[in-house]
């Protein structure tokens, strides 16, 4: 397993936004969760797909 060290700047309104929306109490795992949901992401792995053709 690979780890990556990635950091970001989000707006206020974004985080509070991602918050609510996944039902955490800290950005922390807000971000956690909306990470691991892009990466199991169905359309996510298409995209992949669709760009190496």
């Amino acid at each position: 397993m690979k780890f990556v060290h990635v950091q970001s700047v989000l707006p206020q309104e974004d985080v509070i936004a991602l918050k609510e929306k996944s039902g955490e109490s800290s950005i922390k795992e807000a971000i956690s969760k909306a990470v691991y949901h892009y990466l199991k992401c169905d359309k996510t792995n298409e995209t992949e797909e669709l760009s190496k053709r």
